[in-house]
């Protein structure tokens, strides 16, 4: 189907067309012809947007490219991370992850750069070796020569430098959320927030860097040496190391203990609708629930956010979102916490164990063995620590600080509800302090445009098409399902199970997931772990092996097939299906 595609010309009644001739653009556009101006940056201010046929497939969807290199990149759609539309300010935020990205680069000195693009509310990012095409093998082996080394010091910096900086960075910002007026003072101190947010993402992707290639040359290493393994089960050999995320689990289902064991707070939370805080504030006076919630907010307070969506409260913003997960706990309790890691545990070290059996015969191999498993067990565990303490951590400091402004804005009448800050750009917000000006009519605006994308597909990627290249281990790969009763994915976590499946495509979806479901979503992060926790399996539209899906899977043991594609839209809620988590397959029953 053909979509419309607005490219950019300048204002004026003509331009500089082909060949340096004035073009008329209305009559150019009605004759069927398009020009794309690239004699410098555009900004918004400056264009106007004209439509016109293109051959795409998709919906209505409008690129504006933004640099003069844009078409010539190929660009692709994070549906991982940030499946749905954002709004203006957690574009901006998405901006600032981009940069992140392409420090780490900077950093270990390779000439690669990234870029990102918020398209209609939809995050693509592109990357390019800016060298000739003939060096290109050789940076790569450079990058995987600096990813490797980082590997061997990943734990000493994640433990010495990169917690110490965070700790600080946040302690920053909690403080920064309680500055009030003037208002010079909020803009500086939005500005200051911002920059802290841009070093928390630089210690982001410089942290990761080591422990994803432990775990790919893990695998690499194991699959070579085992030819009938499936995709994931060489990354079971590190299951049940990642603490952090069992120390949720275990605070999660000590909260279930003690509401359990109030008879008038059980009740409550029984019911088919979740009580509210404030419905049970009369219930909790000071016992020891009420305590538990609260120590358990302060530690774990900032998970809750099902993507990378600024506009998208924590637990802690919103307990609700907590209670309605707790609910469901206490109307059908689960397995314990102890238990599973201590299986999990088990099941990974018979694995090891097995593969040495197997390399016996061969000590050069099983030393190779020995060396790559003791690197990922030391530094893998990292590729999920790292979401808990910055992609969530770092997401929810910035939110509670926004949404501080937020309440000045609105106070003084700038806006008309403290939300309505996520309609503005980061860039206006201090501009709009420093000289108050009315924004109401610019948000509605935004926000019926918000509406409106977020109501379309967009599509995969666009600009250039890319070469066929082999999917890595952390994007996957996307199947084409011929069947039309069973999907095809990448198997994640290994199990065979059946049950209901249930359509989960926000955090507001999380207290619908009852024992035994098998969770049908676009992806997942920490902020999941209750869900995982009691459900029977999973199945993801996007990612691989290394996703944060597939690892917070085999972490508690969850049969999983990930990277599907559309798994969202062919699963209807309530369909009885059936996953094979080592075949990668999907089952619609």
């Amino acid at each position: 189907m053909a979509r419309a595609v607005r490219f950019i010309a300048w204002r004026g009644p003509a331009v500089e067309g082909e060949f340096g001739a004035a073009v008329n653009i209305e009559a150019a556009v009605a004759a069927g012809r398009w020009y794309l101006l690239q004699s410098r940056p555009i900004t918004t201010p400056e264009v106007s947007q004209m439509s016109v046929p293109s051959t795409a497939e998709g919906d209505d969807f409008p690129i504006v490219w933004q640099e003069p290199s844009d078409p010539e990149l190929s660009w692709d759609r994070d549906d991982m991370h940030m499946p749905f539309a954002l709004a203006p300010l957690a574009g901006d935020y998405i901006r600032v992850i981009g940069m992140g990205w392409g420090s780490r680069y900077q950093r270990f000195g390779l000439p690669i750069s990234v870029g990102v693009r918020i398209w209609n509310g939809y995050a693509y990012f592109a990357s390019r070796i800016d060298a000739p095409e003939a060096e290109h093998a050789a940076i790569e082996g450079r990058r995987l020569d600096a990813a490797r080394a980082h590997a061997r010091i990943a734990r000493r910096y994640w433990d010495t430098e990169a917690m110490p900086e965070l700790a600080a960075l946040y302690e920053r910002l909690t403080t920064l959320a309680a500055v009030g007026p003037p208002r010079v003072a909020a803009a500086d101190a939005w500005e200051e927030a911002w920059r802290l947010s841009d070093r928390a993402w630089q210690i982001h992707f410089y942290a990761i860097t080591g422990p994803y290639q432990a775990l790919d040359d893990l695998a690499d290493l194991y699959e070579a040496l085992m030819e009938e393994a499936s995709p994931g089960e060489s990354l079971s050999l590190v299951q049940g190391s990642i603490s952090v995320l069992h120390d949720v689990e275990r605070g999660l289902e000590h909260l279930a203990e003690l509401a359990s064991n109030e008879p008038a707070l059980a009740a409550h939370l029984a019911l088919p609708d979740p009580a509210t805080i404030d419905e049970l504030s009369g219930l909790l006076g000071h016992d020891a629930f009420k305590a538990a919630l609260e120590e358990f907010l302060a530690v774990h307070g900032h998970l809750g956010q099902g993507f990378d969506d600024l506009a998208s409260p924590s637990w802690a913003e919103d307990p609700s979102l907590l209670l309605s997960e707790l609910a469901v706990r206490v109307r059908r309790p689960g397995r314990t916490s102890g238990d599973r890691w201590a299986r999990l545990v088990a099941e990974a070290a018979a694995l090891a164990e097995a593969a040495r059996v197997r390399l016996a015969g061969k000590p050069l191999e099983l030393e190779q063995f020995e060396q790559q498993l003791s690197l990922a067990r030391e530094a893998g565990p990292l590729t999920e620590t790292h979401n808990y303490w910055i992609d969530r951590m770092a997401q929810a400091r910035l939110r509670r600080f926004v949404v501080h402004v937020g309440d000045l804005l609105a106070g003084e009448g700038l806006i008309a509800d403290p939300l309505d800050v996520f309609y503005l750009h980061r860039d206006e917000v201090p501009a709009v302090l420093r000289a108050p000006t009315d924004q109401r009519e610019l948000v509605v605006r935004r926000q019926a445009e918000h509406a409106h994308w977020r109501s379309l597909k967009a599509p995969p990627s666009v600009g250039k098409v890319a070469p066929p290249s082999a999917s890595n281990r952390f994007e996957g790969a996307r199947f084409d399902s011929t069947e039309g009763d069973v999907l095809r994915g990448t198997g994640a976590s290994a199990g065979v199970v059946r049950g209901p499946a249930r359509l989960v495509l926000s955090e507001a979806d999380f207290g619908r997931v009852q024992p035994g479901d098998i969770i049908v979503c676009p992806s997942s992060n920490p902020s999941w772990v209750p869900l995982f926790a009691i459900a029977g399996g999973l199945v993801t539209d996007t990612g691989g092996v290394l996703s944060h899906a597939a690892v917070v899977a085999r972490e508690f043991g969850l049969p999983a097939v990930v990277g599907t594609g559309d798994a969202t839209t062919r699963i209807a809620d309530g369909r009885i299906i059936e996953i094979d988590g080592a075949g990668g397959l999907v089952r619609l029953l």
